[in-house]
Order: structure tokens, then sequence, then C-alpha cells
């Protein structure tokens, strides 16, 4: 690595969801009245975390992103480089705003930050701003003000970024990265390359540090999420996978997998509007402070839902007569076989990946993709009254946001202050890139939240958004595919879909129970039609109507479709069909039930953090 100066690590680029916890001698009255506010956050942190095939590898950049901004950690983090002096206000997801007493401290402070960063992972870029103030100076004359242009500040250096700042790899050397593509330096004697007995894989150094990173938050994760979870057929030893092979992959069938990306929608309106109402105009940076403690319920919350959605996925496994375990379910999907090399535990078709407080990937078996989505949102949507207990993440949340917005947001019925998410869903199948999966994934998240944005401005109540594909042939071909779907007359698509209009769909197209349903009875009806004749006919904006007179004129009966279908719900609903399995997640894991927050400090960050 190229030596750099003090100077050259002074710059900023891009800003992740923010988290903020505070530490260091925060004063109890609010922060000092001079100083200098730094920003740092990291750029690239997607295509970092998921640039490799396997879930380890995920796991573990998710968890070192975590690492190289957690000032808390005195054995993994950054505690050691934070100043006396030094009033942190946030520091997760892979960004850091901290308040110093002066420049000095301020460089300093950064150069050890950004040395540290490139140290042990080279692949990401620091970019940092300074912002000065107090009375006297050129600058803002409050904490306040100073906080409030830090985004423009970073905007500012992100433009001026230069080749300075691209790490410089030393390329003469013959072995690659099995991961990465660049030199490798060491090797994993965990896995073997391209499936050749004896010969072990070569990677970067970088790729072996997340590793093994990766495997110490996975046994904190599964014992703390997996801690007294019960199946349906009783105690069983359960695990979170590590490779994508056994995210329920049966073997000689083509198998897929699905990348679900949930974002907390307007993340950034809520944190600011809560920062000025619940700050106290004769406290310098109070309101900064308990923004902070917002945030830290917001990742709570993120977490609390990666915690439920296991668990609701292992109440739903059961045992069946020769002993392999599955998980079962109505729909055309085969039951999902989990992996299982006895004596050795079960393991789950599904990993969450916490990439920032308010971020949660899940990668799981794609049978499953609908149904988690269907269930997170009822549990979001859960009324805090009915559970009652504080200690539930939704139940802290939506006190913290009453207490100072007052009402909420009405979701079936009830009354709740537990923001709304926006969720995108890709398929693919097993051993694509989980890069793509996941820009596929991020790009269907944020249509559904442009949707969610003209919702509101029509005057509609606000509500989750959901989109997904199951196409994989490139984000900006997926894009283009949608929006002329979107465009079409009739529309050929009913994506994106509200959380209410999800639950309608589900229950119109593909429950088992449903009228005129395409799975009435738990397997599909008229495939073939539907696939070969209907579909096109659809996709081409034709009348169909002589073609369901003709289909009813020789099988002698009506054409026996959901009520109430359109063109587009109809090709969206056959587009996954084939793919949708309903294991009944809400009878095995109630998601009105209290769920307490789980204790993931066992070998791995406090909460608050980007955690897996």
């Amino acid at each position: 690595m190229t030596p750099q100066t003090r100077d050259e690590e002074l710059d900023t680029v891009t800003s992740v969801p923010e988290q903020q916890r505070s530490s260091g001698g925060a004063a109890a009255g609010g922060l000092p009245s001079g100083g200098v506010v730094v920003g740092v956050d990291l750029r690239g942190i997607q295509a970092y975390v998921f640039s490799g095939r396997r879930i380890l590898d995920a796991v573990g950049r998710a968890a070192l992103v975590a690492e190289l901004t957690d000032t808390s950690d005195t054995e993994h983090g950054i505690a050691d480089l934070v100043p006396t002096g030094c009033v942190v206000l946030r520091d997760a997801g892979g960004a850091l705003t901290a308040v110093l007493p002066d420049r000095d401290a301020a460089v300093e402070f950064t150069a050890r930050c950004t040395r540290r960063l490139r140290e042990r992972a080279g692949d990401l870029t620091p970019v940092v701003a300074h912002v000065p103030y107090g009375p006297g100076g050129d600058g803002p004359a409050g904490v306040d003000e100073a906080l409030a242009e830090l985004p423009a500040r970073l905007r500012e250096a992100r433009r001026g970024m230069s080749v300075l700042h691209t790490p410089a790899h030393g390329y003469g050397i013959t072995a690659v990265c099995s991961v990465g593509g660049g030199p490798a330096e060491v090797v994993d004697p965990s896995r073997v390359q391209d499936g050749r007995a004896g010969v072990h894989e070569r990677v970067s150094a970088d790729v072996a540090r997340a590793r093994g990173i990766g495997r110490r938050w996975h046994r904190a994760h599964s014992a703390t999420w997996l801690a007294g979870a019960a199946t349906a057929s009783g105690p069983l030893p359960l695990e979170l996978p590590m490779e994508l092979d056994r995210l329920g992959r049966d073997h000689g069938d083509l198998s897929r997998i699905a990348v679900v990306h949930m974002d907390v929608n307007g993340l950034g309106a809520i944190l600011g509007d809560y920062r000025e109402r619940a700050g106290d105009p004769a406290v310098p940076g109070s309101g900064a402070l308990a923004q902070r403690r917002l945030s830290t319920r917001i990742a709570g919350l993120t977490e609390g839902l990666a915690r439920v959605l296991v668990r609701a996925v292992a109440a739903a496994v059961h045992v069946g007569p020769e002993g392999r375990p599955v998980i079962p379910g109505t729909g055309a999907a085969a039951p999902v076989s989990l992996y299982h090399d006895p004596p050795g535990p079960v393991q789950l078709p599904l990993r969450p990946v916490v990439v920032a407080g308010d971020d949660l990937t899940v990668l799981c078996d794609a049978r499953l993709a609908l149904s988690l989505v269907r269930h997170a949102l009822d549990w979001l949507d859960a009324d805090p009254e009915d559970i009652g207990d504080p200690r539930d993440p939704r139940v802290a949340l939506h006190r913290a946001l009453a207490a100072v917005h007052g009402g909420g947001r009405s979701a079936a019925g009830r009354t709740t202050s537990v923001p709304t998410v926006g969720v995108g869903v890709a398929v693919q199948p097993v051993g694509s890139p989980l890069s793509l999966g996941h820009d596929l994934c991020e790009a269907m998240c944020r249509i559904a939240k442009q949707h969610r944005t003209g919702l509101l401005e029509a005057g509609a109540a606000d509500d989750h958004v959901v989109a997904w594909t199951t196409r994989f042939d490139g984000v900006e071909r997926v894009r283009r595919r949608l929006e002329a779907a979107r465009g079409g007359d009739p529309p050929r698509t009913c994506l994106p879909l509200t959380g209410a209009g999800l639950t309608d769909f589900l229950g119109r197209y593909l429950s088992a129970t449903a009228p005129g349903s395409l799975l009435a009875g738990g397997a599909i009806r008229n495939r073939a039609w539907l696939v070969s004749t209907l579909a096109p006919l659809l996709e081409a904006g034709a009348d169909p109507g002589p073609e369901l007179a003709r289909r009813a004129r020789v099988t002698g009966a009506p054409v026996d479709l959901p009520r109430g279908w359109t063109p587009g719900g109809l090709l969206d609903a056959v587009g996954v069909m084939d793919l949708y399995l309903d294991p009944g997640l809400a009878s095995a894991l109630d998601p009105r039930l209290p769920q307490l927050q789980g204790d993931t400090r066992a070998g791995a960050p406090p909460a608050g953090g980007a955690r897996v």
C-alpha cells in the first residue's frame, strides 16, 4: 500500500443511512460551544459487501464495515483511536460523525481512522469533511449549524475525488484472488479452488481477514437469533448457512435464490424532523444527541426484523416421515428440503445480512421470498398497544416517535408510528454473483420508493412498497422492461405494490382457497395454456376476449380466472407461480407476539452498528 500524507486522507464521499451513538465524553448539557465537526463516510459499501459468491464473504465484509466505524468496541473496533474530548454522534453502517475540540485534534483523528481503514479494507474509499464552528470563526456559529452543513461538505468533497484516493495494488503477482480478482496473498484451507481436491482457494489478505470476522459473527448471531427457537416438530439443532448451496437447494433441479432488500422509507426526513422537534434550543447539540438515540432504536428495529424472520422460518420446519427436515406449505413449489448432514445441525434456508442501521438484506430460497416479505410487513404493522412490552423494538420506536410527533400512520385499522419500508426482491440462479442480485433488488427497492413518493404526493396514505423481478439480465434492462410494462395500455404489470396491495395480490392470485386463484387446490391450473397462450397475448397488449371465448368453447366451461383480475396482475402472478410457497409463517410465529431484542455482543460489536 502506497503511503499517504495526512492531507491526502482528508477527502469526503457519500453518506450511508444515519446511525448515531455518543461516547468519549459527551457533555450532559450538550456539545462544546466551539470545535470541529468531522464526518467520515465509506464509499462503495454495497459493492464491497456483495462482491463475492459466498454468504460468508458477504457476512464477513458487512461485519468488517461495522467494525471500521465502531468507536465503542475496544477489541475489534476503533475505540483506541478516539481521543479525549471527542464526542461521537454517529458510528455505524460505515459512517462516523464526531465533534473534536480543535482542528489539530480533528486532523490527527482523521488520519488515524483512514490509515486503519486502508490497512484492513483497502477496497473501501474513505471520504471526510471537516466543519469548524464556534464564536469568532468564519464557519457556523454553533454545532447544530455545523451538523446541518456537513452533508453539503461531504457532497462537495465527493466531487473532488481524484486518482490519489484509489488504492494502488501491485499486480506483478501471478496468483489471482478467487473473490476480487486482484493479487492473491494467502491460501484459505477451508475452501478448494474450482472444485479441485487438495488445491486450496487463493485469496487476498482482505478477503481472508473478512472471512475470519464472518465466521466469528456467524457463530455469535446464529446462537443469538436461534436461541430458544422451536420447530413444528419440536427441538432441533438449527444453524444459518454460510454457503449458497445450502439455502434449500434441491440438487439435480434448477435452484434459485432470492436477494431481498428492505430499507426504511424517508429515514433522512424522519431523523431530521426528530432532531428539530426533540432538541432543546437552549442546549447546543441536544437535537443531535436525541437523533442518535432514535437512530439506535431504528437499528434495533432492523435487527429485530432479522431475528423474527429467522425464528418464523425455524417455526415452520417439519421433520418428514423419513426423518428429513423440510418446510412444507401451500403452492405449486415443492417443499423446501433443508440441508442436514447428521449429526450436525439443520441449516435454515435464509441468512440476514444487516449492512447498516436501517438497511436489511436477506438471502433466502426463492420459494420463500414473497412469504417472508409479507410476514415482515405484518410484523412491522402490528399494533404497538397490543404488543405492550416496551422491550420489543417496535414498541420502543413507536413510543419514541409518538412522544415527539403524536399520532402515527394507519395500518390495517391500527395506528402505529413504526415507519414504512421499501422492499426490492431479485430472483437469480444459485451460482450467480451476489453483487448482481443485490444490484437488482436495490434497483427494485428504489423504483418502489419512487412509487411511494408519487402516491404520497397524490394524497394516498403512507404504506410499505414492494417490487420484484425474476429476470437477471442486467439492472438497466430489467429497469427499462419494468418501465415499459408499467407504461403499457393496459399496464402489463401491477408492480410496485403497496403493502396492502401485496396482501391482496397474494390472496387473489396465489391463494390455495381464493376463487379462481392460479393455485386453487395447491397446484397450478391450466399452466400450459396460461404460459403458452394467454400470457403472450397479454404481454403483446392484445384483447384477451376472443381467446377466453375460444378456451370456453373448447373446455365446455367459462375460463376460471381470479376475480377482478387485470392483465398486469395476472402476468405478475404467472411470473412467480412456479416459485411461490406459503409455509404459513404467521401461524408458525404470530407477528403480534413481543419479540425481545437478542444480545448480539458475543464476539461482535454492540447493537447499533451494521451487523450480520
